[in-house]
């Protein structure tokens, strides 16, 4: 065994090169190499659903993967969310915080104890985060645990000026500490594993076997995500409408990838040429560096009668929405997947899609892709969209081909190199201080 004084300190690895820095971590050997009979742990990081739950796409992916993985644990592990703060390195969480009924009460802060056979997932999008807490985590990789992080898209490193400034130098120490500490990465898509390949090659000369990848796919079934519920008073008024004028619905927070501004410009021509013009409804929470946008949406003078913007809708709203509307629009620039895109397949609504490779990998029928930038072709490309004769909806029969979140845990579970998903431990107990108090074989 090497001796703990020939370990380099955590904070050397974030000046070090990637690939040395890789290099030193994979080759520790273990300081504890023992097993026992206890199950091990699956410790999923829920640092950001945990303590604020904005309740975008990301944080409905999280919610949805822990409850399946909660349900249905793999053999021979217990499933325990985490936690850290950016001053407090990773606790156990509460495991049924997402239920609202069983989560009350103060839990206390303990630390995660880690051993031999272990495995974080980095389940959140905690970039401003695990980069805080690498000595933490090299501990655990001493121990041998094993560190795999879901990639959710590169947008931070591709596209920084969409983003806020400190976002980006956020997600560029974030990608530099998965390039150093991560056993795999699993992406949401298969654009995103290209992506990744290709920016671990050309930045931290990785070779592409250094660091294995694979793919899952999410789910469509917003039912399954522990969904917030509530509708507004006049909930009635407005899906009435939308079920009897021609809508569109875009789903997704105000920022500048998703093209709001472009759609609204769009929407503006068609307002101004047709009697019966469209109705544009607006799913999201006001984001970063969209302002302006957010000033023409509040004084737009077809707000509240051809425009609605819903800042706070819940998922059981956006159910019913999805349901009234005619149609969803995604005009994003870039994503890493597009969760409307299947829900709206779900609900057996056609799609009108921005033309880029992340939505053609979803092989779902009534999709149509639109390639101009300018408003007045969008414009068009939405008109003919409405206009188009309708196809059979896909909710009058079984829905093909689209995950449910059963079906995208699995393959979570098949790319961490799990054994037997759903036939392992079964949910533990928790005492009040976070401490293991049954754990039964199934």
């Amino acid at each position: 065994m090497k001796p703990t004084s020939h370990y380099l300190p955590a904070w050397l690895f974030q000046v070090l090169p990637a690939r040395l820095a890789r290099k030193y971590v994979s080759g520790y050997v273990l300081q504890d190499a023992s097993t026992d009979s206890a199950p091990r742990q699956l410790l999923v990081d829920v640092s950001v659903v945990y303590r604020s739950d904005a309740r975008t796409g990301i944080q409905r992916v999280v919610r949805a993967l822990l409850l399946q993985l909660l349900e249905s644990p793999p053999l021979g592990y217990c499933v325990r969310p985490v936690y850290a703060t950016t001053k407090q390195g990773y606790c156990y969480a509460n495991p049924n915080f997402l239920n609202p009924t069983q989560s009350a009460g103060v839990t206390l802060a303990t630390t995660v104890i880690a051993k031999n056979g272990d495995i974080f997932l980095g389940l959140d999008l905690a970039a401003h985060l695990l980069p805080r807490h690498q000595r933490q985590v090299l501990s655990w990789k001493k121990r041998g645990v094993k560190v795999h992080v879901i990639v959710y898209d590169l947008l931070p490193l591709q596209h920084p000026a969409w983003f806020n400034d400190k976002t980006a130098r956020n997600f560029r120490r974030w990608i530099h500490w998965v390039a150093i500490y991560a056993n795999s990465v699993v992406c949401i898509s298969d654009t995103v594993k290209t992506e990744l390949g290709a920016w671990l090659v050309a930045k931290f000369h990785l070779p592409p076997a250094a660091l294995p990848a694979r793919t899952i796919a999410l789910g469509a079934d917003i039912n399954a995500s522990a969904p917030s519920g509530g509708v507004p008073p006049d909930a009635d008024f407005l899906l009435a409408r939308l079920r009897s004028t021609p809508s569109v619905l875009m789903v997704g927070t105000l920022e500048p990838r998703k093209a709001h501004d472009q759609v609204l410009s769009a929407f503006d021509l068609l307002w101004k040429k047709q009697d019966i013009a469209p109705i544009l409804v607006i799913v999201g929470q006001a984001g970063w560096k969209t302002d302006v946008l957010q000033a023409q949406l509040r004084t737009h003078p077809q707000m509240g009668r051809r425009l609605v913007w819903l800042e706070d809708a819940s998922d059981e709203f956006l159910v019913r929405l999805y349901a009234a509307c005619s149609g969803i629009l995604i005009a994003s620039h870039a994503e890493g997947f597009g969760l409307p895109l299947i829900e709206a397949a779900i609900h057996g609504k056609p799609v009108l899609a921005r033309n880029i490779p992340v939505f053609r990998e979803t092989t779902i029928p009534l999709v149509s892709y639109f390639d101009r930038d300018n408003p007045p072709d969008l414009a068009t490309a939405i008109s003919a969209w409405l206009l188009a004769p309708s196809s059979p909806r896909i909710n009058e029969a079984p829905a093909r081909g689209l995950t449910t979140w059963q079906h995208s845990a699995h393959q979570l579970v098949i790319a961490l190199d799990l054994p037997d998903y759903g036939k392992g431990v079964v949910p533990i107990e928790i005492t009040s201080n976070n401490q293991l108090l049954t754990e039964k074989s199934v």
